[in-house]
């Protein structure tokens, strides 16, 4: 059961971006990495063209760069970065937990 998922919000703890919050954009489990809105920012840059209605696009491009799965964290219910653990709901399903609080997320 993956820790992180697309859509969850969650807070850098390690590197340039420490300390910043965004959602989960994409996961990669095979490289254990995440894309994170609005951290870890990178220049990318591109050459310009045109389109058939004289529209040019590229150039210089700010896009967010992977993060590896273990620089962030999950953001709970109260905004504090919490640990995820794992239970068996009464259906025999996998939920996450709050290791913080102890609640479902």
């Amino acid at each position: 059961m993956a820790n992180i998922k697309r859509g969850d919000t969650v807070q850098v703890i390690a590197g340039k971006d420490k300390g910043v919050t965004g959602t989960v954009i994409s996961v990669d489990k095979r490289d254990s990495r995440v894309i994170v809105e609005g951290a870890n920012r990178v220049k990318r840059h591109t050459q310009e063209q045109t389109s058939e209605r004289g529209v040019k696009t590229g150039g210089i491009l700010t896009k967010e760069a992977p993060i590896h799965i273990s620089n962030v964290q999950l953001v709970g219910d109260d905004g504090k970065a919490t640990r995820i653990g794992a239970r068996k709901d009464e259906n025999g399903k996998n939920v996450r937990i709050s290791r913080r609080t102890g609640k479902d997320v």
